[in-house]
This record gives structure tokens, sequence and C-alpha cells, in this order.
């Protein structure tokens, strides 16, 4: 039975970053109301990827990806379709994508509350078989992508993701339109990269075009793992999704974010203050789990080696914050 996790969301709407505004929601997000969990028929594991049994020792839980399912209700669709056009006049570009919305939860209190609720966080970690909470980065929460304005031209290219585990949601019915299809390689991240080196074909056998029934149906997945793209659209028509990030609640486990990436997409003095304070919230999390919270009988060399991990974790966020903006990589289109 997976919990509510108490991290820290530095998402404060009182007092955002600069050059973010709120706009008119109108609607405040209501679980109730708009949401429809409903599970997924099928769910793949790392295993069934290619993934070897020391890839998947070195991964939080053997969890891939899942058949499409249901998040949203009709009137969550409707809600979230609103927000998505107001915050479309935001749009940025970067090396992958030519048209996106990120740090849309700063923008948006509908979109801030869906991407943190704690009933869609405990029904992935039952999915995924791993407890699981929203991202610490803001950034990381609620990115929108958008049709590029030119025909055929992909919404993103071949990749793994900057974070661990998330979804990809339409938010436009993928039926009324021709092409837009989202995609993954039903292999190895090496694979593709050795496929690409070589400049051979994807076997056609290997690209899975799930079949999206509507707006608020979504795919689940370990990002890091499974390599994803999204087709672009063959005719004029409007194709938008969402795209929330998550990470194990388990503070030992080994952080994985690509700062120096992100840096490629997001305002340098934003992403790295979001970063410093989802590395803080990290190790606050792990010393007061570890050491603060224990009894003095409880107290051992165990607790030297949560030292470490803390001081590994602050040393690893420290050389990428050195280090900056790295080349975002990805496999082409």
């Amino acid at each position: 039975v997976y919990k509510r996790q108490k991290f820290m969301y530095p998402i404060n709407l009182k007092n955002l970053p600069d050059g973010f505004e709120l706009i008119d929601d109108k609607i405040k997000f209501d679980p109730n109301k708009h949401l429809q969990l409903e599970k997924p028929s099928e769910i793949f594991s790392l295993k069934n990827f290619g993934y070897s049994e020391k890839d998947i020792k070195e991964s939080p839980v053997n969890f891939a990806t899942t058949s499409v399912f249901r998040v949203l209700s009709d009137e969550g669709c409707e809600a979230l379709l609103d927000v998505s056009r107001k915050l479309e006049k935001f749009t940025t570009s970067s090396p992958r994508i030519s048209r996106n919305v990120r740090g849309g939860v700063y923008r948006s209190r509908f979109l801030r509350d869906l991407c943190l609720s704690d009933e869609v966080s405990l029904f992935l970690s039952d999915i995924a078989g791993i407890s699981l909470s929203p991202h610490t980065i803001p950034h990381q929460l609620g990115h929108i992508n958008f049709n590029p304005l030119e025909l055929e031209k992909n919404v993103d290219k071949w990749h793994v993701d900057t974070l661990t585990f998330d979804y990809v949601l339409f938010v436009t019915d993928p039926k009324k339109n021709d092409g837009g299809e989202f995609q993954y390689f039903f292999g190895t991240k090496d694979e593709m990269a050795e496929l690409k080196k070589n400049s051979k074909k994807i076997p056609k056998n290997k690209i899975v075009t799930p079949e999206i029934p509507g707006p608020g149906f979504a795919v689940f997945q370990q990002g890091k793992h499974v390599v994803h793209r999204a087709k672009g659209l063959t005719s004029p028509g409007e194709r938008i999704t969402l795209v929330n990030g998550y990470m194990p609640s388990d503070p030992e486990i080994n952080d994985y974010t690509k700062f120096g990436e992100l840096c490629n997409v997001d305002p340098m003095e934003i992403i790295s203050k979001e970063f410093t304070n989802h590395t803080a919230a990290q190790v606050k999390k792990l010393l007061n789990e570890k050491i603060l919270e224990k009894n003095f009988k409880d107290l051992n060399l165990d607790s030297i080696e949560q030292l470490e991990k803390a001081s590994e974790i602050l040393n690893s966020a420290i050389n990428q914050l050195k280090k900056g903006k790295k080349d975002m990589e990805h496999f082409g289109d």
C-alpha cells in the first residue's frame, strides 16, 4: 500500500519567478470531478524490452511502460484543454522540440494541482510497483507539447527523458488529426544508439504506435529507459500533449536528473534554483528518515552510510551546477 509522500514543493503562486504570470484558470482542480483513473490492461517490463539483468538491477524498478489508459474525465479534459490553450502564448523551443511550454505550474493553479495530485501519484505507484512522488523540479511538471507550425515536422525526436518516470497524456483528441502519433521503440536505448550510429533504419516491428481512444488517455513509462518520439501532423490541426514527471519517493535511490540538458530548455537562473531546491529536498528527506527520526538505540554504523550518501548527492549536484549546460541528447527523427 503506497502512501502520500511529503516532499518539499517550491511552487508558491504568490511569489512567482520573474517573467511568469498567472492565467485566469476559472476552474479549480477537483480530483472527484476531473479524474477518471482506469488501470491499463498491459504492463511491460524492462526485461520485455531486452534490458539486461545488470541494467534492471541498477534501475529503481523493472517497470518499462503501459498500454493506453484513462486519466481524465470528460470534464477534466475540457478544463485541461482550456488551460493548455491559454498557456500556448508562452511557447518556447529547444534542440528537440519546436513548440512547448514549461513552468506552466507557475502560471496555472489547475495545472499545478493536477500535476501534484496524490490520487494520480498513488495510482501510478501501484502500476510501477514503487512509491513515486511528483518531481520536485517544477519545470519537470506539466510540460506541454504543441504541434509545430510546419506540417510533417515531428513534435519531438527519438529520445529518452531527462527524468525517471512520466506519463504522456493527450489533451486534444488524436482521432481528429492526421498524423501526430506517439511512438516508442520496443528495445533498449543502446540498441537505438547502435542503429543510429550505423545509419540503419529502425525495424518496423520495433516501433509501437499505441492507439489513443481520445483526449484524457495516457501512456506511463520509465522514460529514462524507453526511447520514444511524437510525430508531426500531416494536415492542419491541433495536437497538444501533457507530460508530467515523477521520481522515486525513497531518497536513497540515485537521482536521475540531467541538469546540463535542462539548461537548453529552461531559463538558467530558474532551473539552477529549482535543481538546488530539488537536491536540498532529497537530502533533507534522507536525513530526516534515516537519522533524525531514529531512536538513540537505532543509531549505528548505518548513520555513517547515510551521511556519506547525503554527501554524495550534494557533491553530484555541485559538480553538475559547476559544469552547467551540455548538449541535449537525442536519436534524431
